[in-house]
């Protein structure tokens, strides 16, 4: 059975996001930009995967414009494909992914997975996040070579998970700090999840438009290699 939010949540989600240095209209207005976006594609045309880049591309184009340059938050591109939001005060990096159904919910034990799979980048991104949010508090030396600096040395990654529920009508959401990576490379486990407290629902006739399904193709490459310094 699916847990609804107490009252008083929604002040919960929002200083929570404060404490990462954003804001919950912020990350709203992106959901929308995300939903035109991909009622941008046609109907009878358009590929298979389109409704997804499009979501991915509105949502990312959106983040950036309102938050780069805004409250310490710059925008990077790692690996050459990879967009992240990083705020040099809170030592806070936002990526965005494609969820499944249980984004954005609460279910007992259950936990919300990634759509697809993570490559190399991810991982090793992953594998520094402290629970604790002390990361900030170490040396930059103990995570980096001095020939070979990582812009991201000193920073927690979070993901902002999305999913497009069409059944529901509805875009469910969250902003949460991987623990891992299973075997499969999807991010199934979570130090913390930090929920809004109503979905962004979404027009019945407008959610139907390209007939597809918007879940599909959204998000980065899944498999984003780390970069080695050349010789």
């Amino acid at each position: 059975m699916i847990e609804p939010l107490a009252a008083g949540d929604a002040r919960e989600y929002e200083a929570r996001l404060v404490g990462l240095g954003l804001e919950g209209g912020t990350l709203r207005q992106a959901l929308g930009a995300s939903n035109t976006e991909r009622s941008l594609c046609s109907k009878e045309h358009a590929a298979k995967i389109a409704p997804g880049i499009y979501a991915y591309n509105g949502l990312v184009t959106s983040l950036s414009r309102q938050m780069d340059g805004v409250n310490d938050w710059r925008r990077i591109d790692l690996a050459g494909v990879l967009p992240i939001m990083l705020n040099d005060r809170t030592r806070v990096a936002l990526g965005v992914t494609s969820g499944n159904q249980m984004t954005g919910r609460r279910s007992g034990k259950l936990q919300p997975s990634s759509r697809y799979p993570k490559g190399e980048l991810t991982k090793k991104l992953v594998g520094r996040n402290d629970p604790l949010g002390q990361i900030a508090l170490l040396e930059r030396s103990a995570f980096q070579v001095e020939e070979e600096p990582d812009e991201l040395a000193g920073y927690n990654l979070w993901l902002m998970l999305v999913y497009f529920d069409q059944e529901l009508k509805e875009i469910r959401h969250e902003v949460s700090l991987p623990e891992r990576l299973n075997a499969k490379g999807y991010v199934k486990d979570w130090y913390d999840r930090i929920l809004p407290m109503e979905p962004y629902s979404v027009d019945g006739e407008e959610f139907g438009g390209s007939g597809n399904d918007p879940n599909d193709g959204f998000g980065p490459p899944s498999d984003v290699p780390v970069e080695k310094r050349k010789p």
